[in-house]
């Protein structure tokens, strides 16, 4: 059976969500920025290697097969005849004229320009780009995906299983679960607390284009960890930290003294294989002006006790699946473009579990670490994403020009943040 065959259908309320919130300003894929070693490979990774190792796979990739049809307001995944592998799986070199590679800072500049193009929706939702001329010895491959079609933790799944490595179900067999009961006692209390949940203090300024700056910063996983457990914190703490530390730094516009923040958590179970959108987000106020960062990190720490009473998720998961799916089409564009983005949040922070093993890409490449890809939400101007990878806090930020412009600077100032905590 083709995957056109298994995964055809309607597109539930959750996925559906994602596709009322695009629009030209705010394209909505998610993705991978992924390092590959090529100094040990007889050559750097080719188009040709990646659509014969997505071919062999396409039986057990979700969607892939698949593009959308039917009434906008809830349409039907369909198979679809044939791929334009040219340009679901392009090329770029970023070698420079004289010979040198061309360096991180045209990789986020290329992974910018893709993050700003929307998803045609007359084939699948995907591209898979490779990237060689980065740095010596080392190769990219650009991964994105409708969120539609999956979210972060989806994709990584997805990217794991195309690499021939187990998914992030590995380990996870003994994570407890909260039962019916206590699902329901929770989703209750939830509910309640959503309804009086604060609004942001100013909306921040956006350019109302999809223009964006993309930076990383890789460092070690385990003096984060560290850092966060000398501290009494957790590492999302850090993350929220280093995130609104790095803002006053660098934002060219004011900010108000607290910011709320969008932080996506684990609302279902993550199964083999398993695509669509399993997280939810609960909102934590953090304080933006300036103060001493071990300060800011000690009432993000208090403020951030929401993200872990679970009611929120449970009740945000409720809304976003059995509610919406019994809203009419047309109701449930409007209330998904009522709540998400600018007029409840000022941004998102997100802190993802990734590969805990080497992984070895196109049977040959060993990755040297994956950066999240994240899409800007409406009227908000930035995202911060972060891998547990192999060792590496992996992170990476997308910002609105009107206000960062620098990216990579905001990458440096955070890192500074974190160095103060230290």
């Amino acid at each position: 059976m083709s995957v056109g065959q298994q995964q055809a259908g309607r597109l539930p309320a959750s996925d559906a969500f994602f596709l009322h919130v695009e629009s030209e300003a705010a394209p909505h894929h998610v993705g991978g920025l992924v390092m590959l070693d090529t100094s040990r490979a007889a050559r750097p990774p080719s188009r040709e290697q990646a659509i014969a190792a997505i071919s062999a796979k396409l039986g057990k990739l979700p969607r892939f097969g698949l593009r959308l049809a039917g009434s906008p307001g809830r349409p039907r995944w369909i198979p679809h005849p044939e791929l334009d592998w040219s340009w679901h799986v392009p090329a770029f070199d970023l070698t420079r004229p004289d010979g040198r590679p061309g360096g991180m800072s045209a990789l986020h500049a290329l992974v910018a320009d893709l993050a700003a193009r929307p998803l045609p929706r007359d084939r699948p939702l995907w591209r898979f780009c490779v990237v060689t001329g980065v740095e010596e010895g080392v190769a990219a491959i650009v991964s994105l995906a409708h969120h539609a079609v999956a979210d972060g933790i989806g994709m990584i799944n997805l990217m794991l299983g195309l690499f021939d490595s187990p998914d992030l179900t590995a380990g996870m067999e003994d994570v407890p679960r909260p039962g019916p009961l206590r699902k329901l006692l929770g989703g209750a209390v939830g509910l309640a607390q959503l309804a009086t949940d604060r609004r942001p203090k100013a909306a921040l300024p956006v350019s109302e284009t999809a223009r964006r700056r993309f930076g990383t910063l890789r460092l070690d996983l385990d003096s984060v960890r560290e850092l966060a457990r000398k501290r009494g914190a957790r590492v999302t703490d850090v993350v929220l930290c280093g995130t609104a530390g790095a803002l006053h730094r660098v934002s060219d516009a004011p900010l108000p003294p607290k910011l709320l923040v969008n932080v996506p958590l684990m609302a279902a179970d993550i199964r083999p294989g398993r695509d669509g959108n399993v997280t939810a987000g609960v909102m934590v106020e953090v304080p933006s002006g300036p103060m001493p960062e071990p300060e800011r990190l000690a009432a993000i720490t208090k403020a951030s006790a929401r993200l872990r009473t679970g009611t929120r998720v449970i009740a945000s998961r409720f809304v976003m699946t059995t509610v919406a799916e019994m809203m009419p089409p047309a109701f449930h564009g409007w209330f998904a473009r009522a709540v998400y983005g600018g007029k409840f949040f000022n941004g998102t922070v997100s802190n993802m579990p990734g590969a805990g093993w080497q992984v070895v890409a196109l049977g040959e490449y060993p990755l040297i670490t994956a950066y999240p890809i994240i899409p800007i939400a409406p009227g908000t101007p930035f995202v911060v994403g972060v891998l547990g990878w192999h060792g590496s806090f992996s992170m990476s930020v997308a910002t609105d020009p009107a206000c960062v412009d620098d990216a990579e600077e905001f990458a440096g100032e955070f890192r500074k943040v974190l160095d103060e905590l230290a």
